[in-house]
């Protein structure tokens, strides 16, 4: 069974989620969220990220979904100066 994943505006103190956007919709998600914080409400954007994403869209339970996030930034943990992370010596313009 897959979900969908969804960006989601959320109250910063009660947790609760006060709008869902689809992915697609991500301006329209912003300018609301833009218009709340002009009312003065405190409320926090939750975009799903891509793990999450995957996740959804197959179906992974809560428990499964820790253990893959985990075995994610365990494979990027092992994979210093990949294509993932840029240091600063790895920013230099290599056609100088």
């Amino acid at each position: 069974m897959s979900t969908e994943s969804k960006i989601k505006i959320i109250n910063a103190e009660t947790k609760e989620v006060l709008f869902e956007f689809p992915l697609e919709d991500s301006d329209q998600a912003y300018a609301q969220a833009s218009q709340m914080e002009k009312m003065g409400l405190d409320i926090a954007v939750h975009n799903p990220s891509v793990t999450e994403t995957l996740c959804d869209t197959l179906g992974i339970e809560h428990e499964k979904r820790l253990e893959y996030e985990d075995s994610v930034v365990a494979e990027i943990d092992d994979h210093e100066g990949s294509c993932c992370i840029q240091t600063p010596e790895s920013k230099t313009n290599k056609y100088q």
